[in-house]
């Protein structure tokens, strides 16, 4: 059976992480693609492993006052991964700006051909209070001081358009809960891929932008709207009259 490891690497000023998996059959979707959702699953859990082994779990941090959540997205897919793949994730952390947190990934093949690549923002938040917190008091590890050129749209701030039609609603299940007590971030590619038309949903995306806007809790319902152009989706889900989340899909 083949060994896939993990490890870190100090290069170029950063530290990086490299995790080696094997797609599995039920991470895809009809046409053996690997789903979107969980591609932004791979590269959260890459993340937190890579905190686990430089010896902070997450069950660390929110004993010492601290939850990292995401803020913002952004993937660019070269290549579908699919179904059998064997893939090398690699993330490491950026120079922070402002109250973000920055975190690259770059997803290649065994033979070094690169597949996915992506950009996230994060925010560090007291889990007792919410409060958003500077990145300089988490001081568990030196910050980078370097950022690096990314070939994936900017993961800032999602413009919608004003013509957004209900598409749907739904109600959280206990099955999107994760650890942290909401909806994973993973979900709300799913809750924007499920509220679309077969013709679209069918599609092969090349870019994917999300923002993180509002936690979603077990129980609440989420309204979903949408807006199709040409080579572009946009959705957003609202919960009352709070922004939840947005998110737009290139093809």
């Amino acid at each position: 059976m083949k060994e896939f490891k993990q490890w870190h690497e100090e290069k170029d000023g950063l530290t990086k992480f490299y995790r080696e998996v094997k797609l599995d059959f039920g991470k895809c979707d009809s046409k053996q693609h690997l789903k979107l959702s969980e591609l932004l699953s791979l590269c959260a859990d890459t993340a937190v492993e890579d905190y686990f082994i430089r010896g902070f779990s997450w069950q660390f941090l929110a004993e010492n006052g601290f939850v990292i959540l995401l803020s913002r997205s952004s993937f660019h897919i070269n290549k579908p991964l699919c179904t059998n793949d064997e893939i090398r994730v690699k993330t490491w952390e950026e120079k922070p700006q402002g109250l973000q947190l920055f975190r690259a990934f770059e997803i290649t093949d065994f033979s070094g051909n690169v597949c996915v690549e992506g950009i996230t923002s994060w925010l560090i938040v007291n889990p007792e209070t919410r409060k958003i917190l500077r990145p300089e008091s988490f001081t568990y590890r030196k910050a980078p001081e370097v950022s690096l050129p990314h070939h994936c749209m900017d993961c800032g701030k999602i413009q919608l358009p004003e013509d957004m039609k209900l598409l749907e609603e739904r109600k959280v299940r206990f099955s999107e809960i994760d650890s942290n007590n909401h909806v994973n971030n993973s979900k709300y590619a799913d809750f924007a891929l499920d509220s679309l038309p077969e013709e679209y949903y069918l599609k092969d995306f090349t870019d994917i932008r999300i923002n993180y806007a509002k936690e979603m809790r077990l129980g609440e319902t989420i309204r979903l709207y949408g807006s199709f152009s040409d080579g572009k989706i946009c959705v957003t889900g609202k919960h009352d009259n709070d922004v939840c989340f947005e998110c737009e899909l290139f093809f």
